[in-house]
């Protein structure tokens, strides 16, 4: 596969973040990463399409020492997902180092770890060293992105010293004028941060540096008018969708996922994405934001795939250009 940026028309970065559910059931290998996953490299090989999987090192990690037959698994996807000219990337999601096996069930201790921050610098440190190398052994291609486990990537000047110390250029962490305020450990404010569709930075993923060593690629974010909000509700409803995962999310007992009514009313700022979106709504989200830039960041997962979101990543690839990881350097360049 030819790995192109194009110049003149409209390039698609989709990304798609390889985990299982991170709650009280993490939900079963097989239909929360395998088998969606296979029907995400299906679309992507008919189209001649490509994505970034950004994969959950840490969760490899616990794998290896725990669930070794359930890494074979995984391993031999990560294979086929690099043979499709697809990428994978680094993910990380720390309170992994809190999880323990009880018989075929994994549990959490607590999720006080669940921001980089709240390792030491050393500790940092050997947690990307060890993700890295295991990704790099299963890829045999250089790690060179990142996306924080829950978009928590500030303050960034405590991960800076790993970015240097493991070569990583580019950051994926940023939800352009998102917020998520409940007092929880996986909170982030990116109200603020510039409405670019990447740019360059040194110590704060918030504010652009044109000399800077790294590059933020901020998430594709959109103004959701309450009145959609409904339509897509009512659509999803009549057709059913399921998400294929069997897990629970972290977040669903949080105050992210019960507003008041209030709130539910009210304009807000979403992530673009082809999960729990309708067809007809993800259309004309495209269609909107095309008008205004040429470069679209697309993120998902497989465990929330859906037999609508199969149907949006469909058009999305038929129509548009899309971009691995080695096409990044181009894309700067254009």
């Amino acid at each position: 596969m030819i790995n192109t940026v194009s110049i003149n028309g409209n390039n698609a970065i989709i990304t798609f973040d390889y985990e299982v559910f991170l709650g009280r059931q993490t939900g079963t290998i097989e239909n929360c990463v395998i088998k969606p996953t296979r029907s995400i490299l299906k679309i992507l090989k008919e189209n001649n399409a490509k994505a970034i999987f950004f994969v959950d090192a840490t969760w490899l990690l616990f794998l290896r020492e725990n669930f070794p037959d359930d890494l074979k698994l995984v391993t031999e996807q990560l294979k086929s997902i690099i043979a499709t000219g697809s990428s994978v990337e680094l993910h990380l999601h720390p309170h992994w180092v809190q999880a323990y096996r009880t018989e075929d069930k994994i549990l959490f201790k607590s999720f006080e770890n669940y921001r980089l921050h709240s390792l030491s610098q050393e500790g940092i440190l050997d947690l990307f060293r060890k993700s890295i190398e295991l990704l790099e052994s299963i890829t045999l291609q250089k790690i060179r992105c990142f996306r924080a486990g829950g978009f928590c990537i500030e303050p960034f000047d405590q991960i800076k010293n790993a970015f240097e110390t493991f070569d990583i250029k580019y950051d994926f962490s940023v939800a352009t004028g998102m917020q998520l305020k409940g007092g929880n450990e996986y909170d982030y404010d990116f109200s603020d941060s510039p409405n670019l569709p990447f740019y360059h930075f040194n110590y704060d993923v918030k504010k652009p540096e044109p000399e800077g060593q790294f590059v933020e690629i901020p998430l594709s974010t959109y103004k959701n008018n309450p009145v959609y909000r409904i339509i897509n509700k009512v659509l999803l409803k009549l057709y059913n969708d399921k998400i294929f995962g069997d897990g629970k999310s972290i977040q669903e007992t949080s105050y992210y996922f019960f507003k008041s009514f209030y709130r539910r009313l009210k304009f807000s700022t979403n992530i673009l994405t082809i999960n729990k979106t309708s067809t007809a709504i993800f259309r004309n989200q495209l269609r909107n934001h095309f008008k205004r830039y040429r470069l679209l960041v697309i993120v998902s997962h497989p465990k929330t795939m859906s037999k609508l979101a199969l149907d949006n990543l469909s058009h999305i690839t038929k129509n548009h250009n899309t971009l691995n990881s080695f096409d990044l350097d181009n894309l700067l360049i254009s």
